[in-house]
């Protein structure tokens, strides 16, 4: 099956974003470039489409357990960011504990949160706009290969409709990434620019349209 990615200016693109897996590539190893505009990154990045919807796909840190959480109020205020932007639409699983226990001698018993919900949202929304005719490119954020099924089904059941897949990596990992879950179906592949990323923040303070004013995290500093 060829490699089909539609170049033609003014085509419907649509941006799916993994955001639990595009943060552990490379957010979290970067805190400056936290507090990002999503909607005029991937404008930039895709000139030559228009991008009508950009959906953050994610699940809120700490959501499901009580008490204080720092991690969570940052996470929150930069969902309260993003859906101060026109063309972002975010949609959020959960987490939820999952008890293991550890295979050394201790044996005890422990909790590990695991996000859930975030593959299928994906999913839905990718079929459901290819079906509805919403774009001509999606535009899948992820090197998670649990997407994959769904991706194929738009190419078989749409093949006039293009695909494109960004794996979100930093430069020295690249080398041990594969690219060949979404490649060996037909579907471009290849690694998110990062260069830019700087250069696409957020204001440092935002007014949202109830009157709250949000800042950008301390700790997530333009420094490094």
């Amino acid at each position: 099956m060829p490699l089909i990615v539609n170049k033609e200016m003014g085509n419907k693109a649509i941006v799916y974003i993994d955001g639990f897996n595009w943060y552990h590539a490379i957010f979290k190893h970067h805190p400056e470039w936290k507090w990002l505009n999503i909607q005029t990154f991937f404008e930039v990045l895709r000139p030559h489409e228009t991008v009508v919807s950009i959906k953050f796909f994610s699940a809120i840190v700490d959501g499901h357990r009580k008490g204080a959480s720092d991690a969570r109020d940052r996470h929150e205020k930069y969902i309260k960011a993003l859906k101060s932007l026109p063309k972002v639409k975010v949609i959020l699983g959960k987490f939820q504990d999952r008890e293991v226990t550890c295979r050394a001698v201790c044996g005890r018993k422990y909790l590990v949160p695991e996000e859930k919900k975030t593959d299928v949202n994906n999913a839905v929304e990718i079929m459901a706009d290819a079906v509805d005719d919403k774009c001509d490119l999606a535009i899948l954020i992820s090197g998670d290969s649990d997407v994959q099924p769904p991706v194929q089904w738009v190419r078989r059941r749409y093949p006039q409709k293009s695909v494109l897949v960004y794996i979100p990596a930093l430069p020295q990992e690249r080398d041990d990434r594969r690219l060949d879950y979404y490649t060996s179906i037909g579907v471009q592949c290849k690694f998110l620019p990062l260069e830019s990323l700087v250069r696409h923040q957020l204001p440092e303070t935002i007014r949202l349209p109830d009157g709250e004013t949000i800042c950008r995290p301390s700790i997530w500093s333009r420094s490094g």
